[in-house]
């Protein structure tokens, strides 16, 4: 009777069960069935991963946009300074420019204030003597 149902693709099981398969393709089928399980759960695994991968290197990249973004503004407010601290220097060197003029025409003036009075001193001498 095993025989006959195995020309039609009947087979007998352990416990006497008729089956489709034969009991060895059948063990091969669940062992395949598990082992893609396995796979599929290692695959999930790996996408979890991955998936958490990309978030790190995702937030990596924002951090390191920020302070790219940082740096730059640092540095243009580091270059505002700096022109600024020029043209302070510029506005500074015209005053000094402009106050040594001054000074140099009051050196003048008083040099030829100390002659006129050294000239009228003379002069007041002269006519007290003369009195």
């Amino acid at each position: 009777m095993a025989e006959e149902l195995q020309k039609v693709h009947l087979y007998y099981d352990d416990i006497n069960k008729i089956r489709v398969l034969e009991t060895n393709v059948l063990k091969q089928t669940e062992d395949l069935r598990d082992t893609c399980k396995d796979y599929e759960t290692k695959v999930q695994d790996f996408l979890k991963m991955i998936t958490s991968l990309l978030d790190v290197v995702k937030e990596l990249g924002d951090n390191v946009e920020k302070q790219k973004m940082s740096a730059i503004g640092a540095m243009n407010h580091l270059k505002s300074i700096a022109k600024e601290r020029e043209s302070n220097q510029t506005k500074l060197q015209a005053q000094i420019s402009e106050k040594s003029m001054i000074l140099d025409q009051l050196d003048s003036e008083y040099d030829a204030l100390q002659i006129l009075e050294a000239t009228q001193n003379e002069t007041i001498e002269y006519l007290t003597q003369i009195r």
